[in-house]
């Protein structure tokens, strides 16, 4: 028994080296392929990632994440700057009309807030197509969470709506005006015939404290803000609104598979991006000093921990994507009265 307990000892010190061997070697991979296309020009300064949101957000954190594990695989600081305000056009504004072409200053953006602006907001003055994607590197889906103290305790997503068409303007769930998690809402009403009522909050997280207290039944933001609360038991999610299952949270349905439709995609889609006109060579260093990134074990272990996955996309598959958000999005907004054409 004594000889079996150590040779199992010995079998998983041995993989584990073997699997720290491997990424060795996979990082060093990374960093050859870099230095190989690395122009000669660049980078020799700074690189300034920017988020339109304030520090402490999800979108800043996971812009943060990213910084520090590029910053590993090119010779050049990586620092993270807040362009806040006005709900992030600010930001977008200062990023499509104003940044610098020279691969020094990099947006980190939420395709639905970005191309929200540019449909509602932006009057004109700027574009998505102004920044010209370079990796997309991570998802978070909106998702639906209930108190486990409240009456929908023990109700799954299509029997809350069951009750909602029911009882028509009787359910209350937590939005935040012209953002992810109203827009939501509004595709589940049109989706389904119900008819809720949509309570605005300032962020994600009045929502759910709402929730948790009683005042609402529904709290409507993004899992990584959800997490503490459903971990120690004091909700659980009743739909996520991604375009699959997540691996963190397998059991809970999306909420196209529960209606049926696929289309109900309001998720944070964050990629990176430049300002048009940056030369190529310097984006495709960018493209891959990211997918070094995304593929770093370390990198990976810090996102699992938030909650949130990290994938590559590259800057082809990235713009294909947002062309196809941004038609879904325009649709979606002349249905519901925002856009009228």
């Amino acid at each position: 028994m004594e000889r079996m307990k150590g040779f199992l000892i010995a079998l998983c010190g041995a993989i584990v080296a073997c699997s720290l061997q491997a990424s060795a070697y996979a990082q060093a991979d990374a960093k050859a392929l870099l230095k190989s296309i690395k122009p000669k020009d660049y980078p020799n300064d700074t690189i300034t990632f920017v988020v339109a949101y304030p520090a402490g957000g999800g979108q800043d954190v996971t812009t943060r994440l990213l910084a520090k594990y590029v910053e590993k695989y090119i010779d050049s600081r990586v620092i993270v700057e807040n362009r806040t305000g006005a709900g992030g056009l600010i930001g977008h504004t200062y990023l499509t009309t104003q940044a610098k072409n020279d691969g020094y200053t990099v947006a980190v953006l939420a395709a639905g807030f970005f191309l929200a602006d540019d449909l509602l907001r932006a009057k004109g003055k700027f574009s998505y197509k102004d920044l010209e994607p370079v990796a997309f590197y991570n998802e978070d889906p909106n998702t639906w969470v209930v108190s486990t103290d409240g009456q929908f305790k023990d109700k799954s997503f299509k029997e809350l709506l069951e009750i909602a068409k029911q009882k028509p303007n009787s359910v209350k769930v937590a939005v935040q005006v012209d953002t992810a998690p109203m827009f939501l809402a509004e595709d589940v009403e049109l989706s389904t015939g119900v008819k809720l009522v949509k309570v605005p909050f300032q962020g994600g997280a009045p929502g759910v404290v709402a929730m948790l207290g009683g005042h609402i039944d529904i709290g409507g933001n993004y899992f990584n803000e959800n997490k503490g609360h459903v971990e120690v038991g004091k909700a659980k999610i009743l739909a996520q609104s991604g375009a699959k299952r997540d691996p963190l949270f397998p059991n809970v349905p999306t909420f196209n598979e529960v209606l049926g439709v696929k289309h109900i995609l309001w998720s944070a889609w964050r990629y990176v991006a430049v300002p048009k006109g940056t030369p190529p060579e310097r984006a495709k260093y960018l493209e891959e000093a990211i997918s070094a990134a995304t593929r770093d074990p370390e990198c990976i272990a810090e996102f699992d921990k938030l909650g949130s996955k990290l994938t590559f996309l590259n800057s082809k598959q990235t713009a294909l994507e947002l062309d196809k958000q941004y038609r879904g999005m325009r649709e979606f907004f002349v249905k519901t009265a925002r856009l009228t054409n």
